[in-house]
């Protein structure tokens, strides 16, 4: 089912326990139903308002687009999953009202969770144009996952990655009989694999968890928001040894920019290295810098807003600004078009939890939340690391 399709269906439950409730003969096993069905439908509600917003200019944008890398082969067969990008909002409300469900499903009656149990949270690939969604669906600021173009593949697949600056022009008027000039690419396949990313909770005491705010900070507020932070530093510095993605600060191939100036002299800089080769998707700043940026002022003691910083818009000369929370101060990134793409098996986020060793007599219970996803860079000269501060 589609997100709407699951709203309705869990409005429509939710109102039949209503009822239920208004007439007075609700059990306690359908009283914790309702209670997860309402939260399922409220997160499910600023979901769909997420992404609702720009599905007419989404469209636009496919109509328009041209070669597009995300032709890529799975096991010799084209993968026709369109690219989108990963809805992470609402998770944490999602995973804590599927684990209450299924709680009260299987111990009818019970206000907390069973002693062993596991759910899956569905995480969409959604085609929003605007990566910066506002709104109350959304619980924090954007991370750089959130708006990487996504895709799901198999666990190992098989990509397409351009490592050289296509050959510019070579197209030509050709006589009949000569023979056509030939444009080099530098396309090649390359095998790759998603990686899996897990945390543990340490033993807490079941009764401790026998309400939804309780359980969403244990695995909501903590246990969701460390894979989403590893995920995050994966792709920003994983050295690609081991079980590690290849981050962006790793990666061979893609450009520079020395600081020049000042910090809006050299996102200009920056930009102009992939405005001839595609042209720059967003810019991603550490929050400092982009403070540092907006509050600048001119030799009159003006602050420079108004001329190629727009504030409101959240924009640097015409390009949307991304701030990440997981960047070091005095780095930046142009990240261009077509250049990142952030692969997961479509499976979502997984939560278990039970009472392994010892925990059953202390009558604690223990989660662990994981998901597969990995990072592929298909074209590292569209991406330009900037150094913000002079050395």
């Amino acid at each position: 089912m589609n997100l709407k399709e699951q709203l309705a269906a869990a409005l429509k439950r939710a109102n039949e326990l209503v009822a239920k409730a208004k007439a007075g003969n609700i059990s306690p096993q359908e009283m914790t139903e309702l209670e997860a069905k309402t939260a399922e439908a409220k997160s499910l509600k600023a979901r769909i308002e997420g992404t609702e917003k720009s599905a007419a200019q989404a469209k636009a944008d496919e109509l328009m687009a041209g070669f597009q890398m995300g032709e890529h082969e799975r096991h010799g067969t084209p993968d026709t999953t369109a690219a989108g990008r990963l809805d992470l909002s609402g998770l944490k409300d999602q995973m804590v009202a599927g684990m209450k469900g299924y709680s009260g499903q299987v111990a009818p009656g019970s206000k907390g969770l069973v002693p062993a149990g596991e759910t899956v949270v569905s995480v969409p690939v959604v085609n929003p144009t605007d990566p910066v969604q506002g709104g109350i669906g959304h619980e924090r600021a954007p991370r750089l996952i959130d708006v990487l173009p996504a895709t799901v593949r198999a666990a190992v697949y098989q990509v397409l990655k351009q490592t050289v600056i296509a050959t510019p022009g070579t197209a030509g008027v050709v006589a009949p009989g000569d023979v056509k000039p030939t444009k080099k690419l530098g396309v090649h396949k390359e095998d790759s694999r998603l990686r899996v990313l897990a945390v543990l909770s340490e033993p807490v005491d079941k009764f401790l968890l026998e309400d939804a705010s309780n359980l969403r900070t244990w695995v909501g507020a903590e246990l969701v928001d460390a894979i989403l932070d590893e995920l995050e530093n994966q792709v920003l510095a994983g050295d690609g040894t081991g079980e590690n993605f290849t981050g962006l600060a790793n990666t061979s191939g893609i450009q520079t920019q020395a600081f020049s100036t000042d910090q809006i002299t050299t996102l200009a800089a920056g930009l102009a290295k992939v405005q001839d080769i595609g042209g720059a998707a967003f810019i991603a700043l550490a929050s400092t810098d982009w403070l540092a940026i907006q509050t600048a002022r001119n030799s009159g003691g003006s602050f420079d807003l108004g001329g190629p910083i727009d504030a409101t818009a959240r924009t640097a000369w015409g390009t949307q600004v991304i701030t990440v929370p997981g960047l070091t101060a005095g780095e930046g990134y142009v990240v261009g078009n077509d250049s990142l793409e952030l692969t997961t098996d479509g499976r979502g986020v997984r939560v278990e939890w039970g009472t392994p060793g010892d925990t059953f007599t202390r009558n604690q219970l223990v989660a662990r939340v994981e998901g597969r996803f990995n990072l592929d860079v298909l074209r590292p000269h569209r991406v330009v690391q900037m150094a913000l501060t002079e050395v």
